[in-house]
């Protein structure tokens, strides 16, 4: 190849790359004008915004055939008004104007680190499904059994109806305080709320007073499954009971508890979008340790026994103290401002149970008795809870409910009376149900 082939070859190089750097455009000052345009969307007018580098109005010599997206955004527009959606809300026409915000109601109610709860409590207490008799105006009552069958408190052969009864089944109703103390500690992946909370219930006395007086002196008599053939409170003018019992409770609960979902969002007649609460179920469990104490007391006092001046005492004290574990459940209808839901918890508790009895005589120490009886039992703990509330705001609820709660194996101070001092034992073989009302209120922060 000769130079001049060579000088040929060059110039022609060099004039076809100036052909394509004049077709080119001078690059922009900005980084950012070297790269695709972004995408449009449809603006207030129905119309697309224009793209970066681009005319905004076709050629005159064409007709502009709208797009897909200036159809839709005109079809939108045509089936909705242009009216406001919220009075905090800039006005924008069309469907993005149209849409409200979206979020939970799951997050509205239980707004809080820290939670309490209290209540009035309002227990009737059934310690026995048949009433407890304790000394009658009839001899009869203090006679033993024959042939198998005792005479006893039969009414066919009782010949009065001056008889000393405790009532096992309505012995009265007594208000209780529960408080509960909860701490926030995280919540789940699952949209459930775990705390942390402290529970204490107490307050309330169960008391009955009994009185009964012969009609003729010395005309009283105990049971012959009360005394036994033993010296007792037989041939006296007149008798009296009262008998207390006290219940307290605390507890230390781990719990967790389901939120609602996300909101759903509903268009009104008048094309309007609202967020409304999806309402739906709640689901809840428990774990913890709880503490236990039924305390008792029964003064049974007898005046001119056979001989004026000879009275008699019988006191009985019961303390059942229960500690174990338990678990439970609940299921709650969630409303935007209401709830309705159960709940129920139990479990096995060691029931250490105490009884001392202290039975005198004024006049002699011939059968007085001063004993102090021990028993462990297992005991079950179980409650529930019927529970209503209404949120007046998202931190404070109005609650009411009906709530049951019942104890297995206790002794109580009406089963321990007798006048067997030589052979006794503590009797665990009550059941005391109570149930009733309840009323409180709940709060966050």
């Amino acid at each position: 190849m000769t130079n001049s082939t060579r000088l040929i070859g060059l110039i022609m190089t060099a004039v076809l790359w100036s052909g394509i750097a004049i077709a080119q455009p001078m690059p922009g000052t900005n980084l950012g004008d070297d790269l695709p345009p972004d995408l449009t969307l449809p603006s207030a007018s129905g119309e697309p915004s224009p793209a970066p580098n681009e005319q905004a109005t076709p050629p005159s010599n064409e007709t502009a055939v709208p797009s897909e997206a200036e159809q839709s955004a005109e079809s939108i527009e045509n089936q909705l008004p242009n009216q406001p959606c919220e009075p905090y809300q800039p006005y924008v026409p069309g469907l993005l104007g149209e849409l409200a915000p979206i979020e939970s109601t799951g997050t509205w109610l239980r707004r809080g680190f820290w939670y309490a709860e209290t209540d009035a409590v309002v227990f009737n207490r059934m310690w026995n499904r048949k009433d407890k008799r304790y000394a009658a105006q009839d001899v009869n009552v203090n006679m033993p059994p024959q042939n198998g069958t005792s005479l006893g408190f039969n009414p066919v052969f009782l010949d009065t109806n001056r008889v000393l009864i405790l009532n096992g089944a309505l012995p009265g109703e007594d208000a209780s305080v529960r408080a509960t103390l909860g701490n926030f500690l995280f919540r789940d992946d699952h949209n459930r709320d775990h705390s942390l909370e402290f529970t204490v219930f107490g307050g309330g006395s169960w008391e009955q007073d009994r009185e009964l007086s012969s009609a003729t002196p010395n005309g009283l008599f105990v049971p012959w499954f009360i005394d036994g053939g033993n010296r007792s409170f037989d041939q006296s003018t007149k008798q009296s009971i009262v008998y207390q019992s006290a219940l307290d409770s605390s507890e230390m609960n781990y719990h967790v508890r389901e939120r609602l979902g996300h909101d759903q969002l509903i268009m009104d007649p008048n094309g309007q979008w609202h967020r409304a609460a999806n309402a739906g179920f709640e689901k809840e469990y428990l774990v913890g340790l709880r503490f236990v104490q039924m305390t008792e007391k029964l003064n049974w006092q007898a005046q001119d026994i056979v001989n004026v001046g000879d009275d008699g005492s019988y006191i009985i004290h019961t303390d059942n103290d229960m500690f174990g574990f338990q678990l439970g459940t609940g299921l709650t209808w969630q409303a935007p401002r209401w709830s309705l839901g159960a709940t129920a918890k139990g479990g096995v508790f060691l029931n250490d149970a105490l009884g001392r009895d202290q039975l005198n005589f004024t006049a002699d120490d011939t059968g007085d008795a001063d004993l102090r009886l021990r028993e462990n039992a297992l005991s079950f703990v179980g409650e529930f809870r019927l529970l209503g509330r209404y949120h007046i705001l998202p931190n404070v609820s109005l609650r009411a409910g009906y709530e049951m709660l019942f104890i297995t194996s206790a002794a109580i101070a009406p089963n321990q009376a007798t006048f067997i001092t030589d052979f006794s034992y503590l009797n665990t073989t009550a059941n005391p149900f109570y149930h009733g009302a309840s009323f409180g209120c709940e709060w966050y922060w």
